[in-house]
C-alpha cells in the first residue's frame, strides 16, 4: 500500500502526475457557495476558494485518470448545473447519486425545508464497470456527529468505502486532490488501496496526515494479529 500525501494547490500539483496512473478520483472540491459551517458550536473558518466554482483542476482529472476509469464529484443543489457541465465536457455522466446524510442542517429554519442529502456525480473515461450487485443510486449512510468533525465538510468514511468499493480493486491508486480531513485516504487504507492526497490548507492537511497514518498503523496492527 502505497501513501503520497501533498500540500499545495491541486490544479498546479496535478501537474506532476503521470498521465493514465489513476484508477479513480474521489473529489470533494468547494462548492463555489461561500459556505460558513454553523454545524458546532465552535465554528470552522470559511473554506479557501469557496467563492467561485473552481474547475480548472478538472482537465488535469481527465489526464491522469485511466481509460475505463471514474470520477466521482460532491457538490449540492444550488450549484449542481454549473458543476455537471463542467463535468460533462471531459466526462461521461452516468449517474447523479444522492447522498442522505440523515440527521439534517441547519439554515432557514422556519422558511425553508430541512438539507438532508448532498450529490455526487459519477462520470467516467470510457467505459467503466462497477463492482458487486447494481444498487440504487439513492445510499441512505448516516453523516458523522458532530464532535467528530474535524472539518467543515467532512465526509463519512463508510461513504467513501463504499465509492471505492464500487469502482475500484485492491490495489488501485485513488485520487483526492481536495483531501480536506483525509475520509477518503482512510477508506483506501481499510480497503487496501493506494493513495494520493492533495490538500490546501496548512491545518486540514496535518489532521488528515494524523488521520490516515492512524488508520495505517491500526490495520498493520489488525494484520499482525491475524
Amino acid at each position: 500500500m502505497k501513501i503520497e500525501l501533498y500540500k499545495g494547490d491541486c490544479t498546479k500539483l496535478l501537474k506532476g502526475i503521470p498521465n493514465n496512473s489513476v484508477d479513480l478520483i474521489i473529489a470533494d472540491p468547494p462548492y463555489g457557495i461561500n459556505f460558513q459551517s454553523n454545524f458546532r458550536k465552535d465554528r470552522f473558518d470559511k473554506l479557501q476558494n469557496d467563492d467561485v466554482v473552481l474547475e480548472d483542476w478538472l482537465s488535469e482529472a481527465h489526464r491522469v485518470l485511466k481509460d475505463g476509469g471514474a470520477i466521482y464529484t460532491f457538490t449540492r443543489w444550488d450549484v449542481y448545473p454549473q458543476w455537471y457541465s463542467a463535468i460533462e465536457e471531459l466526462f461521461k455522466i452516468k449517474n447523479c447519486v444522492i447522498w442522505h446524510k440523515r440527521g439534517g442542517g441547519l439554515g432557514d429554519l422556519k422558511g425553508a425545508y430541512i438539507f438532508n442529502h448532498e450529490f455526487l456525480i459519477f462520470a467516467t473515461k470510457g467505459r467503466h464497470i462497477l463492482n458487486g450487485k447494481r444498487c440504487s443510486d439513492v445510499w441512505e449512510i448516516q453523516k458523522d456527529a458532530p464532535s467528530k468533525y474535524q472539518h467543515p465538510t467532512q465526509k463519512p468514511i463508510e461513504l467513501m468505502q463504499k465509492i471505492i468499493e464500487k469502482s475500484s480493486n485492491v490495489g488501485d491508486t485513488i485520487l483526492d486532490p481536495f483531501m480536506g480531513s483525509g475520509s477518503t485516504g482512510i477508506a483506501c487504507v481499510n480497503t487496501g488501496r493506494n493513495f494520493i492526497g492533495i490538500e490546501l490548507d496548512d491545518k486540514y492537511f496535518e489532521i488528515a496526515s494524523n488521520r490516515i497514518e492512524e488508520a495505517r498503523q491500526q490495520r498493520f496492527h489488525n494484520l499482525e494479529q491475524v
